[in-house]
């Protein structure tokens, strides 16, 4: 079996290929660990609005009750 230049690079290509993909698949992992990270980050400022509001609105009755 004789191995010419043009298998050589259909073989080259093919591994080369291969590599791309498994790269993008490891992006697209590490993208949706990042989107899921995001999302934690936003639940926690919703909930730290949530609360900001709750205590501006307690300091206000404390305000309209002058203890």
């Amino acid at each position: 079996m004789e191995l010419n230049f043009d298998s050589l690079l259909i073989v080259l290509f093919g591994i080369v290929i291969v590599f791309l993909l498994f790269l993008l698949y490891l992006m697209q992992r590490r993208i949706s660990q990042l989107l899921n990270e995001v999302d934690d980050l936003n639940n926690t400022m919703n909930v730290t609005c949530v609360e900001i509001e709750e205590l501006t609105k307690n300091v206000n009755d404390f305000k309209k009750n002058k203890f």
